[in-house]
């Protein structure tokens, strides 16, 4: 499991439980930071609400409402501070991707290094 992600200015880091955007650690609780390690880790993918309801909670049952308000809140946090964004699928989940990448053609890029470790399935 990649210790450190890097994705342009992003930098989630497990190791030490931290996120910085740029030079700003930006602070997050235990669960918003599991959201965003598995959507930095699985950044040019679409993780479904059980697929990340199950790295997270380890029983899912009845849980996926709770990921839709921490992805709110996750957003709140983020906004303005990178080009990454948590964009919704429609009927299929989140993906983490830079703002400028078109949403009709499904482009991903990373910038910077990134180690990529799976999302349990």
């Amino acid at each position: 499991m990649a210790l450190r992600i890097t994705l342009g200015n992003l930098t989630v880091d497990r190791g030490r439980y931290t996120v910085w955007v740029g030079d700003t650690e930006v602070d997050l609780t235990y669960v918003e930071f599991e959201l965003l390690h598995a959507l930095a880790s699985n950044a040019s993918q679409v993780l479904s609400r059980q697929r990340l309801t199950a790295a997270i909670w380890r029983d899912p049952a009845g849980e996926s409402q709770r990921v839709t308000v921490h992805i709110s809140r996750l957003r709140r946090k983020l906004q303005g501070m990178s080009p990454w964004r948590i964009h919704t699928v429609t009927k299929r989940g989140y993906v983490l991707r830079q703002a400028s990448d078109g949403a009709a053609g499904l482009k991903f890029q990373r910038g910077g290094s990134a180690n990529v470790a799976s999302v349990p399935q």
